[in-house]
């Protein structure tokens, strides 16, 4: 991610906005100078104040920190929901070889990082062991970003299943607390619930309950006991699915039916038997009963 003195300095240039007109009341010219030289640092709030004379969104300044157009990150990532979702291999296949041409032609990193996970979702869709290049490619990225924004809460959220456990252990912290600037607005707040959920999930699966239990606490820690029904729902279950996996069977069947009885009087049906069938599978796997 470049500096974001760097892109605002972009972004008030497009603009036609001198440095006088953007800073005035706000910060002085000269330390707005300063911070477009990448000089220093500025307050999450100053800079969301600068945006907005801007007529810029947050998102949109994310997206060009890291050096691409809005667009190529938008219809990349809902054709690959959609071909996700119809388990469109063949789809999945040609948009990695078309990112992979782009990133060839333009040599824009996010091209080879949409190419890899396009080639993660195919071998996940085909029951096949993920490409240890692909895998590499995106950890050797997120290893080297010092501040994670909205792209890599994105691109980490659609590639945790193809990392082995030490490693989601890490980058599931470090998307936790690296991304906390953004916090005032809760940017990308979505997508660390949805990193802490999966990765309590993943955790559980293979047996790492204390860990898992840990990113459980950093996910309730998360919720808006007001606003998120959805994630306080999915909280109750997997606390459900923990008790199981600990050998409170009794008990945590009873707190994860809750959970799906409540998504069928939302009339939600879809997750209703989607929950009630991963419960299923864990009580035919849970062997230890403690009650």
């Amino acid at each position: 991610m470049k500096h974001p003195g760097a892109t605002l300095r972009f972004l008030r240039k497009s603009k036609k906005m001198t440095l006088n007109e953007l800073a005035q009341g706000e910060v002085s010219v000269a330390f707005l100078s300063r911070f477009e030289r990448e000089d220093c640092d500025i307050s999450f709030t100053h800079l969301l104040h600068l945006l907005e004379r801007l007529h810029v969104s947050v998102d949109e300044f994310l997206y060009i920190s890291n050096g691409y157009e809005v667009g190529d990150f938008q219809d990349f990532f809902t054709h690959l929901k959609r071909y996700v979702m119809e388990d469109n291999l063949h789809m999945l296949q040609v948009t990695r070889e078309k990112m992979r041409d782009y990133y060839n032609r333009k040599k824009r990193d996010h091209y080879l990082h949409f190419s890899a996970l396009a080639a993660l979702y195919a071998h996940r869709i085909s029951k096949q062991d993920p490409d240890p290049n692909d895998v590499r490619i995106l950890s050797d990225y997120l290893e080297r970003v010092t501040i994670w924004g909205y792209y890599e809460l994105v691109v980490y959220a659609n590639s945790m299943y193809s990392f082995p456990p030490e490693l989601i252990i890490k980058f599931s912290r470090m998307a936790y607390e690296k991304s906390m600037d953004y916090q005032p607005l809760e940017i990308g707040l979505d997508k660390k619930q949805l990193i802490l959920m999966n990765t309590a999930t993943v955790l559980m699966e293979v047996g790492r309950l204390a860990e898992a239990n840990t990113f459980l606490v950093l996910l309730n820690d998360s919720i808006n006991k007001e606003n998120d029904s959805y994630m306080k729902i999915k909280l109750i279950y997997l606390r459900g699915i923990y008790l199981i996996k600990q050998g409170y069977r009794k008990r945590g069947e009873s707190m994860a039916r809750q959970a799906i009885q409540i998504f069928t009087e939302l009339e939600s049906v879809s997750q209703a038997a989607t929950h009630a069938n991963y419960l299923q599978d864990v009580l035919n796997s849970t062997i230890v009963k403690k009650d």
